[in-house]
């Protein structure tokens, strides 16, 4: 049934969460009346159903899909790491449905050959041992030290993990490494556009990557988001929140 909303923003999850990472602001765009859709990913979260295919390209045609299906004319999507990499192809592809894009974590360049025969190397080893060793490597360099001293949220963080498949594991690993580059397509963008990167994220989207998308988009504003690392919407979710509403609010 279509719910006929004109614009919401779009919560795109971080690999290997779901969508219950976003669940500190989904309160505070309830308290500013500002409509939002949380997707998850084939295989991580509510959705445990797999195409023939998946790829970045699969996501985003789900995705849109079920937008149309909704009757969500624009969106302002949110995407953390992975949910970036849709944030671009949504560009690429659907760009009429993009009022604005918020970046986070996250960065425009494809996987180096390096990278993308260590993700295979981890599907491999995901095969033969399980998920519990991936879980705990991101456990440890997502999040910053701060975060880390939060035994609550850390372990909230992993129950959130944890309701990963194996399967939509190996499948977004996939994905991640096959992804395209995105830095030819930045100066393309002539949407409002802020990029956030956490202060402390030293492992993964260190922010002087994450600020290469900021310079390569026109006006895009860059801040970094301080005792966060590769999840501030999480980590610090109330320095996030305040970023964040003040965005929207500007659109």
């Amino acid at each position: 049934m279509k719910i006929g909303i004109p614009t919401a923003v779009l919560f795109l999850h971080a690999f290997p969460l779901n969508s219950k990472m976003y669940q500190f602001q989904f309160k505070a765009l309830e308290e500013n009346n500002i409509p939002y859709i949380a997707y998850d990913y084939f295989g991580f979260g509510s959705r445990n159903n797999f195409p023939t295919d998946y790829s970045i390209e699969t996501l985003t045609d789900a995705i849109v899909s079920e937008l149309t299906e909704l009757g969500v004319k624009k969106v302002i999507p949110v995407g953390d790491s992975m949910g970036g990499y849709i944030m671009f192809d949504l560009w690429r592809r659907y760009r009429e449905l993009i009022k604005g894009l918020v970046f986070v974590s996250t960065r425009a360049e494809a996987d180096t050959d390096e990278g993308k025969k260590s993700r295979y190397a981890t599907i491999e080893k995901i095969k033969k041992e399980g998920k519990d060793f991936l879980i705990d490597f991101m456990l440890d360099a997502q999040v910053s030290p701060k975060t880390k001293e939060n035994k609550e949220k850390m372990k909230l963080l992993e129950c959130i993990m944890n309701e990963a498949t194996e399967e939509g594991i190996i499948k977004a690993l996939k994905a991640l490494a096959e992804r395209k580059d995105n830095t030819e397509i930045l100066n393309s963008i002539n949407v409002p556009t802020l990029v956030i990167a956490g202060e402390d994220d030293e492992k993964i989207t260190p922010p002087s990557i994450v600020r290469k998308i900021a310079d390569g988009i026109p006006n895009a504003k860059f801040i970094t988001i301080p005792n966060s690392a590769h999840l501030p919407p999480f980590e610090n979710a109330d320095e996030f929140n305040r970023v964040l509403v003040q965005f929207l609010k500007g659109i």
